[in-house]
């Protein structure tokens, strides 16, 4: 992240000749993290769109160059730059009062003010330290080349390399975060990160002085980032986004067993009703039927009594009630 190597007027006017360089890479970078079992790892701006500008504010910084006896080291040092995308910023660094550790010696980069080192635009990606401890940083300078040039006491040293910087606070949202650079014996730490498939990557800054000697260097800073609009580095690992999978997954399954089991529960329902309303029908057919007999057996059984009438009148009539009574189409059609 970022530094007023120059106001913030000039920082925005080269922000807008590589901002379309940065999204492209930034776009080309996605895929990486936007596999199903990729972990996810990114500036989350839920309430606003990219470019974010962000100011730095650091304290004192000591730097040392591996073989070289002299530790630079600035009273002051500040910067700002922008976050561009998802997982990418530009920005630029400004150290003041700077010397040589004894006080001997003042250093300074050329067309800067006396005790004044300026960075060049750097560029920065949001990767991870640490995936499983949710460690993360900005690999800054991720294309390597030199970022600063300056002079003490007249000898050249030029920087150039990635290097991480750690930066917090992780997976809440914020205006304020921090971004640290730590070293041990002119190494920078850490000085590795992992890539998109997790494999562990070095990011080891170096130095070049003028006789074209060159060695490790080792920076100690820590900068307050304010950023101009709420936002989280949202970092969540492989096995979170595996197990969150599994667990929409199960989810899923149970919903879809759910609805299998009230459709089953449904259909048997419907089954059973429709059983019970055949078999009263059948019943009722049944029944139907018995009572057609019985009436047949009645009416057959009145008409031999009629004609046992000694008169054909009393036949007759005793026909007609017997037929009334018994008859009918139920009869008839059985």
């Amino acid at each position: 992240m970022g530094s007023r190597r120059s106001p913030a007027g000039r920082l925005r006017g080269i922000y807008v000749c590589v901002v379309a360089l940065i999204a492209a890479l930034a776009l080309a970078v996605a895929p990486a993290y936007a596999n199903a079992a990729s972990p996810v790892l990114e500036f989350a701006t839920p309430s606003h769109s990219f470019p974010v500008p962000f100011e730095a504010e650091g304290g004192a910084v000591t730097a040392e160059l591996a073989g070289f006896e002299t530790v630079v080291s600035c009273a002051k040092s500040h910067g700002d730059g922008v976050i561009t995308g998802p997982r990418s910023t530009v920005s630029n660094y400004v150290f003041q009062e700077c010397e040589t550790q004894s006080g001997a010696q003042t250093c300074k980069s050329d067309g800067a003010g006396e005790g004044e080192i300026t960075a060049d635009l750097i560029e920065g990606d949001l990767v991870y330290i640490d995936q499983a401890k949710h460690e993360v940083g900005i690999l800054l300078n991720p294309r390597e080349g030199p970022y600063m040039n300056f002079k003490c006491g007249g000898e050249a040293v030029e920087a150039s390399g990635r290097f991480l910087s750690p930066v917090g606070p992780i997976n809440k949202e914020a205006t304020s975060f921090t971004a640290t650079l730590s070293s041990e014996d002119a190494m920078q730490t850490p000085s590795e990160y992992e890539g998109v498939d997790g494999e562990k990557l070095q990011a080891i800054p170096t130095g070049e002085r003028e006789n074209g000697q060159m060695g490790t260097t080792g920076v100690d800073l820590s900068f307050a980032i304010q950023t101009s609009e709420s936002l989280a580095i949202k970092a969540v690992s492989k096995e979170e986004v595996e197990a969150k999978q599994r667990e929409e997954e199960d989810a899923a399954a149970a919903a879809k067993k759910r609805q299998d089991d009230e459709a089953a529960a449904k259909k048997r329902q419907e089954d059973e009703v429709a059983a019970a309303a055949a078999a009263k029908k059948r019943l009722e057919e049944q029944q139907a039927k018995s009572d057609r007999l019985k009436r047949r057996h009645l009416l057959s059984k009145g008409l031999t009594g009629c004609r046992k009438a000694q008169s054909k009148h009393k036949r007759t009539r005793c026909e007609k009630r017997i037929k009334k009574k018994y008859g009918g189409s139920a009869v008839r059609n059985d």
